[in-house]
């Protein structure tokens, strides 16, 4: 079964929306340039009463070792990454990371599912799995899902079964809506799908929009 993110949780009236969906991720925006900011203090508290089958995701740019560990010791599940990636954080981390992959040209990507591929066995074995989101994530736009699909086909993300890249969990990400997650699952058949903007009302996120997209996953997935 298709698992669920909701990301950018900010109250603490969220959370319930969450428990009663049973959802399976709950994400906090850990990024002062976001309108969804939440310090990880304040994030640890509110996750407090997440249901414990809920994983708590810190998403994170370009983390240093400090927030790293700061993060884990407020105990979250899992530190999603975007923008930089140090050899060090990886390194230093105790807890699964997930890995933003923006998808804007093949050799972008290329370039950085090729920097993870030739990491040290002992340090890409750390990174869980690859969010594919929008060039510009929390914009609430998605990316041309058919022209990276027809990437995927050309061989960037098709390597040999023995490449250790496609063990990881598939994240898919970015503009998803009730209306376009079926067509998404279809395209990528991903792991896990991620949702933040159009499941938000005019002041944070709203129970009936949450309610609404978990019901389209499950319906197909």
């Amino acid at each position: 079964m298709i698992k669920i993110k909701i990301c950018g949780i900010t109250r603490l009236e969220e959370v319930e929306y969450l428990n009663e969906e049973h959802v399976d991720y709950a994400g906090f925006v850990i990024y002062e340039n976001s309108k969804r900011y939440i310090t990880v203090e304040r994030a640890a508290a509110i996750a407090e009463s997440l249901d414990p089958d809920i994983k708590k995701v810190a998403v994170t740019v370009s983390p240093d070792i400090e927030l790293l560990k700061e993060i884990e010791a407020n105990g979250f599940d899992i530190i999603q990454v975007h923008k930089g990636l140090s050899n060090a954080v990886i390194d230093a981390a105790t807890i699964p990371i997930w890995y933003a992959v923006n998808a804007t040209d093949t050799g972008h990507m290329t370039m950085t599912l090729e920097w993870i591929r030739q990491l040290p066995i002992r340090l890409g074995a750390k990174i869980e799995a690859l969010v594919m989101d929008a060039p510009e994530f929390g914009s609430g736009q998605t990316f041309d899902w058919h022209k990276s699909k027809r990437m995927l086909k050309a061989g960037t993300l098709s390597p040999p079964t023995e490449d250790r890249l496609f063990t990881k969990k598939f994240v898919l990400a970015g503009g998803l809506t009730p209306e376009n997650v079926s067509e998404g699952i279809e395209i990528f058949n991903p792991d896990i799908v991620d949702v933040s903007s159009s499941v938000e009302g005019e002041d944070g996120k709203d129970k009936d929009k949450i309610s609404a997209f978990v019901n389209a996953v499950r319906s197909v997935g």
